[in-house]
């Protein structure tokens, strides 16, 4: 809860500016383990629609004939028609997709990334354009994405 004071008699004024239908949402592919772990996000201005999930599922990097699960929640975009028949061709490049059981974000490795980001890497909670709301969300999956990679590095750490 916020605070403010203002002079006997005054009323405090807070201008406001209505965020309708102005909104970035993000996709996050996060590959914890192996050769190369990464974190591969991706901006919409507005909802994101199922073919533009497919196209983004079939951009995350990998390395050259290795297999890619994708694991996701059973969110509406997730099990959208467009997903479920794109499931095919996505085999046959190799790209399976994984639903988690349904309300279980615990299992979803993700979730804590999205989390960190929304709490410590956006520092404002309200931004006056798109341009400055983006930077903001590119800025803060870069940060995420060194402390996670770090946590992974195959470097030894310290002794106790």
């Amino acid at each position: 809860m916020s605070y403010s004071w203002v002079r006997a008699g005054q009323r405090k004024r807070v201008p406001y500016e209505n965020p309708q239908s102005r909104r970035v949402n993000a996709l996050a592919a996060y590959i914890p383990d192996g050769p190369s772990p990464s974190l591969t996000w991706a901006t919409e201005r507005g909802s994101w629609v199922a073919g533009q999930l497919v196209d983004f599922v079939q951009q995350i990097p990998r390395p050259p004939g290795q297999p890619l699960v994708v694991v996701l929640d059973n969110g509406s975009l997730h099990v959208n028609w467009v997903v479920k028949e794109a499931r095919a061709a996505l085999r046959k490049q190799r790209i399976y997709l994984y639903y988690l059981p349904s309300y279980s974000p615990e299992l979803n490795q993700i979730e804590p990334v999205f989390g960190g980001i929304k709490a410590h890497d956006l520092p404002e909670r309200a931004y006056t354009s798109y341009d400055a709301l983006e930077e903001a969300i590119d800025l803060g999956f870069a940060q995420a994405e060194g402390r996670l990679l770090a946590k992974t590095s195959t470097q030894p750490g310290k002794a106790a």
